[in-house]
């Protein structure tokens, strides 16, 4: 392959493309993908070839790893077994500050007062001052504990994983004065330190202690530990914050004393923090509670071959620790079942509850009465799943139909879209789209909820696909409360399909009755149009999904394990 570009770029996703542009394409050669899906495929006319491909005629090109940083431990072990050695990490050039790795705490001294009732170690990676959609159901769950007899300690992150970049300062005025919340820095996911030398076998040990749990597991961790890109996988196992969870739980045992909880709670993403729930249990016999937000080897976003020694390793690390909780947490009935007829665990070791609204954050907001001055369609959220975009893009195909007969005056329509909507963007190349458009890009959660109820229909995009049937989308209840009208697209008898037939706040369609989309849009059009007075829809049956009833339920299971 002759070319004057000598840069190749190994990792063809998100990071990949913000390389591209870093370099240029006259400087990039092609991207290398381990996805074999994409070899052959192209990002702006830049070609993807398979790692296989590159080893046939690699010289000695410069590569970057345009990857995260746990991706980036398996590659770089994934080349010098190869006999390449000339690659650096494209996020490297984001370090621009000396690292910093000291923990820092925020209301020290609760630690230090008395409390009447029960104590609660919580270990929440998404915590303020991040954001997130995670980040919601750790803050509300410490915000209302202390209201039944629950004080929480938290250990959670200081800043953002590079590629998030999500924060919201506003929300760390809802941490109660007296709960404390412990920061350790995330050296992986921030780039302020390494995994080599005596911590790779520290983290390797503490990894190793966990499975061994399950005979299959620590045999696979066995063979993974006799090859230098084995070892790389297993450094960032089950995800890239098993360094951060080491540090957690060192940080526990070199600064707490841990007899002063009377349990411990954990929440995932990230897979990882569980670790410390169950490492916290067997070695000290506090109750542990885990509380998973999403499934894991059921997700419908990732495919799990069990062929495979990784994708094995993860099911019975998964398998281990929903045995080893004193209680297990979903957010939803199906995932629940689940655990129960694939791993076999007792009902009574498990629990739903749900995602919800916070009413305080509602009560703050001003209360709009009279007309907008524009129709407006709402969407917040992220959009980064190809079944979200492939929605996204026919609710906008239908506002373009609408726009383009004449049913809709485009000088009186408006599409308000806030937070990261990047992976969508070519859905809006769109001239008339454009026209409409009016992106805030990332507000603080009041503002989106202020903007939600200033909307006179709320978009949410969650799939056509029979996988998407059992997702709750952590914004439909903050869509709810608003009392705006929601057009949802997901599948027929799908659980946000069942909310909204029970509440009346809306309707759900699939992606291709866009004839039925384009008739709700134009209701809620003519409405707006006529001058009707605005009615905030409000079913009583949304009040089973508000923050503090969905702490007491988790207070609740915290008394019945600490007893």
């Amino acid at each position: 392959m002759k070319t004057d570009k000598n840069i190749i770029l190994f990792g063809a996703g998100e990071i990949g493309r913000q390389a591209l542009a870093y370099y240029g394409h006259a400087r990039v050669l092609c991207f290398v993908d381990n996805d074999e899906r994409k070899a052959g495929t192209y990002i702006d006319e830049t070609p993807i070839i398979s790692f296989s491909q590159l080893k046939e005629w690699y010289k000695s090109q410069p590569i970057i790893l345009s990857m995260d940083v746990g991706n980036s431990l398996v590659v770089s072990a994934q080349l010098e077994e190869a006999g390449i050695h000339n690659f650096k990490l494209f996020l490297d050039a984001a370090q621009l500050e000396e690292p910093v790795m000291i923990p820092t705490v925020q209301n020290a001294e609760a630690l230090q007062t008395a409390w009447e009732g029960k104590r609660v170690l919580m270990i929440a990676y998404q915590f303020p001052p991040l954001s997130g959609s995670g980040v919601f159901r750790s803050i509300k769950f410490a915000k209302y504990l202390p209201e039944f007899h629950w004080q929480p300690t938290v250990i959670s992150t200081d800043r953002p994983r590079l590629g998030w970049n999500y924060s919201d300062e506003e929300l760390l005025r809802e941490i109660p004065s007296n709960v404390s919340v412990i920061r350790i820095p995330d050296r992986v996911g921030t780039l302020r330190g390494s995994l080599s030398g005596s911590l790779e076998d520290k983290l390797l040990s503490f990894l190793g202690n966990i499975l061994r749990h399950s005979e299959r597991a620590h045999n696979i961790f066995s063979s993974f530990l006799q090859t230098k890109e084995g070892r790389a996988k297993l450094m960032t196992f089950p995800c890239g914050a098993l360094a951060w969870v080491y540090d957690v739980v060192t940080y526990i045992e070199n600064n707490l004393d841990i007899h002063q909880f009377q349990s411990v709670y954990t929440t995932s993403a990230p897979y990882s923090a569980h670790l410390a729930g169950l490492y916290l249990k067997k070695t000290y016999g506090i109750p542990w509670i885990a509380d998973y937000r999403d499934p894991w080897t059921a997700s419908p976003f990732k495919e799990f071959d069990y062929k495979k020694p990784e994708d094995q390793l993860f099911f019975d690390l998964e398998d281990i620790l929903l045995h080893a909780a004193n209680r297990s947490i979903a957010v939803g009935e199906h995932d629940m079942q689940d655990y129960i007829e694939r791993f076999h665990i007792p009902s009574s070791n498990l629990a739903t509850i749900t995602n919800g609204y916070d009413e305080e954050d509602f009560s703050a907001l001003g209360e709009l009465r009279e007309r907008p001055d524009k129709f407006t369609i709402y969407y917040n959220g992220i959009l980064h799943t190809t079944p979200a975009i492939h929605v996204f893009s026919a609710c906008l195909k239908a506002v373009q139909e609408l726009i383009e007969k004449g049913n809709l005056d485009v000088n009186q329509v408006r599409l308000h879209m806030v937070g990261d909507t990047q992976a969508a963007s070519k859905t809006l190349e769109n001239r008339l789209l454009n026209s409409i458009l009016v992106h805030s890009g990332y507000l603080s959660h009041e503002q989106a909820l202020q903007a939600s109820q200033n909307a006179n229909l709320l978009l949410l995009p969650i799939g056509d696909s029979p996988l998407e049937k059992f997702i709750y989308s952590g914004k439909i209840f903050d869509y709810l409360r608003s009392g705006v009208p929601i057009l949802a697209i997901a599948p027929e008898d799908s659980v946000v399909d069942q909310v909204l037939r029970e509440t009346r706040h809306g309707q759900t369609f699939r992606s291709t009755q866009t004839a039925e989309i384009q008739a709700f849009i134009m209701q809620e059009y003519h409405r707006w149009q006529s001058g009707e007075k605005r009615e905030a829809l409000h079913s009583p049956l949304i009040h089973k999904y508000e923050r503090k009833l969905l702490t007491k339920q988790l207070a609740s299971i915290l008394d019945q394990v600490s007893q």
